[in-house]
């Protein structure tokens, strides 16, 4: 039987055809595109497989897969289905299924795929910068995505109040193409020629200098030959820094909850065993809820406990302070040897003041001390610790 890496390397296979036969051009990119320049393979690598164009090739190949092969073959993005998450297309085989069970995605199709990025304008040859791109993409997919989070969230109870927000959101902001389109003006390149009026694009997350994109070479990848710049040196370099032959590449597996099938369509799986998913959901959902109860009482557990100790190490500060304030407040702080000695002398309390501090809590010796591991903190340019105390001071957790 086929491996999920077997049918990516099969989606790959046709996009260099669909690419060679009308004149577009991709790149392999990412971890896996490392992989197969220094490896020749990507089936030990990560579990997604990604290629870039440009903008406008992205265009034409979806054009070409929605009426050539549609019948099998899938493109999904913005433009197409409003609750996809970013900015890249996923190029995929109706045929095969590969979804979460229990976090079933709302994505339109749940296939094998593999991801297409645009290649982004980022710096114009003169040096100057384009805004054209960030990894938020816009204000309107931020709150979307939140309004999203909080209705998949089982802990959170309000959910109708969160779809209301949604769909009211939906409303406003009108059709997603449209969202699309104006992003798309943001970073839009025609060709893969076009790419060479700038000095930097960004692919991903990493801005890559334009000169290591002036041509692509074939590469042998798993017994395919596939599409990577010619300038490969640089182009990696750019990405994973000079050392990035010595990057180790691991292999990732999938989720436990996941089911791949490189047979059968996703629409059947799913139909056979929607009422699967949904009472394996509600059970998810049922232990997640008992998991926060839990950890929210553990967590109060560990409070108490954290609280008794830190108060044992109150009491035997305390008897410290009794009998040395006298002779530690003697000392000349402005004077930098009898600083470092009074700091040398308050350390043991200054170490649990920042472990207990993590925890939200603090205590008191009594004021001539507080005071004086106060000005020994401020002396050594401490101002964030003794800042934090001060407001820790104020909470519940604050023992005298």
């Amino acid at each position: 039987m086929k491996t999920k890496k077997d049918i990516q390397l099969e989606l790959l296979q046709e996009v260099d055809d669909i690419c060679s036969k009308y004149d577009l051009k991709y790149i392999l990119v990412g971890t896996n595109a490392l992989n197969a320049f220094l490896n020749h393979t990507i089936k030990n690598g990560p579990i997604k497989v990604a290629v870039a164009m440009t903008q406008g090739d992205i265009d034409r190949f979806c054009k070409i897969i929605e009426t050539q092969y549609e019948d099998n073959r899938y493109v999904e993005g913005i433009f197409n289905s409003p609750n996809y998450p970013d900015i890249h297309v996923s190029y995929g085989n109706k045929n095969t299924t590969d979804f979460h069970m229990v976090n079933l995605n709302k994505n339109i199709h749940h296939g094998i795929e593999i991801l297409i990025y645009p290649i982004i304008r980022s710096v114009n040859n003169d040096g100057s910068k384009i805004i054209a791109y960030t990894s938020n993409l816009s204000k309107e997919k931020k709150i979307r995505q939140k309004l999203n989070r909080r209705i998949e969230n089982p802990k959170f109870k309000n959910k109708k109040i969160a779809i209301n927000l949604l769909n009211g959101f939906y409303s406003l902001v009108g059709c997603h193409k449209r969202y699309y389109n104006k992003l798309k003006n943001n970073i839009f390149i025609d060709k893969w020629e076009d790419i060479q009026n700038y000095s930097k694009v960004r692919i991903i997350n990493s801005n890559v200098n334009t000169d290591s994109l002036k041509g692509v070479n074939k590469y042998e990848v798993d017994g395919v030959y596939l599409s990577l710049p010619k300038d490969a040196d640089l182009f990696f370099s750019n990405i994973f820094g000079k050392n990035f032959r010595n990057k180790e590449i691991k292999a990732k597996s999938q989720g436990v909850r996941v089911i791949i099938d490189t047979e059968v369509g996703y629409e059947e799986i799913i139909n056979d065993i929607e009422d699967l998913m949904i009472e394996s959901k509600s059970t998810y959902e049922e232990i997640a809820l008992e998991s926060a109860t839990v950890d929210g009482e553990r967590k109060s557990i560990n409070n108490i406990w954290n609280l008794l100790q830190m108060t044992d190490k109150q009491l035997v500060y305390k008897e410290f302070f009794e009998n040395n304030i006298g002779r530690l407040s003697a000392l000349n702080l402005n004077d930098e040897e009898q600083l470092n000695q009074a700091y040398i002398e308050i350390t043991p309390v200054v170490s649990t003041l920042k472990k207990y501090s993590k925890y939200g809590m603090t205590f008191s010796i009594d004021s001539k001390s507080d005071k004086l591991i106060e000005d020994v903190l401020l002396a050594k340019g401490n101002k964030k610790l003794v800042k934090k105390l001060k407001n820790i001071s104020q909470k519940q957790y604050y023992v005298e």
